[in-house]
């Protein structure tokens, strides 16, 4: 099997189809697309997610938090703590665990909430650290949003840039590479910056509060992974034009150098909102300090992106560049 996150088809037929979901209370259990769990509890919900760490050298603490945080923010939920686990090599230093702990440590801390507990391990079964993080928050029962309710009609708007997050990570574990093939010091010092806008915390309240249909925070595959997740969820299409894609130009400078596809390029930091109400969501984003863009809409059935006037369907979840990255390495 190829690394990365499972797909969608082999994690319906290995993994989903061995699960059985029989308790009331869960509102919103497993399913393709949908990152978090929803359970009853009267007037509140909890939303519980949990998501690893692979691939990334620096930073890994700070974006277990962030990531797992995301998807409790695109159900339009709050967080409300971590719970981290570690598993780390046995020829690890105890100065590399405590500067992984201070990380989740003090990006909790940043996003106001608490490390509520968890589990650290030392075992040979890794060869370098892995972090999982488990995030739990809530809302009323009448705001929880989730991918599966996207309708026919509703504009897509997304915040900030495409590939994000996967412009941090290659700026900051392949500096010298990309030194090597032409990257100025600028665009690296740009592209490790954006790090700083990897929640997505403060548009999942947004749209919560606008009532937007559906939201998905994009993770691995892209852009064009979390769209098709979303859609597949909602049993939808969409129909998208690529040159509204935002593309910071950081990111436009690495992706040229390595050759990847920007819009296949792990992206925490961007969310995907549909509504009916586009151009109100956008003035509030904009109204907040967030940069959004309408780039498209939902559509009956076919996935559709528009680029340099000619069209294709997306049939699957891209593998995501920065996988192909590494294994180049």
């Amino acid at each position: 099997m190829e690394a990365g996150k499972i797909k969608i088809d082999e994690l319906k037929g290995l993994v989903l189809d061995q699960i059985s979901s029989n308790n009331p209370d869960v509102l919103v259990g497993p399913k393709a697309g949908e990152d978090s769990a929803v359970i009853d509890f009267g007037e509140f919900v909890a939303v519980m997610s949990t998501d690893p760490i692979t691939g990334v050298q620096e930073g890994m603490g700070s974006l277990a938090v962030n990531v797992a945080c995301n998807d409790i923010a695109a159900n339009g939920a709050h967080p409300i703590g971590i719970q981290q686990a570690l598993l780390v090599p046995p020829e690890i230093e105890q100065e590399e665990i405590i500067a992984i702990v201070e990380d989740i440590n003090d990006a909790a801390q940043k996003l106001g909430i608490d490390v509520l507990g968890g589990h650290t391990e030392i075992t040979d079964i890794v060869k370098q650290p892995l972090v999982s993080c488990t995030a739990i928050g809530k809302t009323t029962k009448d705001k929880f949003v989730t991918s599966s309710d996207a309708e026919v009609g509703d504009d897509i708007v997304i915040t900030k840039w495409t590939g994000l997050e996967g412009t941090s990570i290659l700026a900051s574990d392949f500096e010298e590479k990309l030194l090597d093939l032409g990257v100025s010091e600028e665009d690296l010092r740009l592209a490790r910056d954006l790090a700083a806008d990897i929640s997505v915390i403060p548009e999942g309240m947004i749209g919560a509060e606008l009532e937007v249909n559906s939201m998905h925070d994009v993770t691995e595959g892209g852009l064009y992974g979390a769209l098709y997740e979303l859609t597949d969820a909602a049993e939808v299409g969409f129909e998208i034009w690529e040159e509204k894609v935002p593309v910071h130009p950081s990111t436009e400078a690495i992706a040229q150098a390595l050759e990847i596809n920007p819009y296949h390029l792990i992206g925490s930091g961007m969310m995907i909102l549909t509504t009916s109400k586009g151009e109100e969501l956008i003035n509030t984003l904009k109204n907040d300090g967030i940069k959004s863009t309408k780039i498209g809409k939902i559509s009956p059935q076919d996935k559709v992106i528009h680029s340099n006037e000619q069209s294709k369907k997306l049939e699957s979840i891209p593998e995501d560049e920065l996988w192909r990255v590494l294994a180049d390495a």
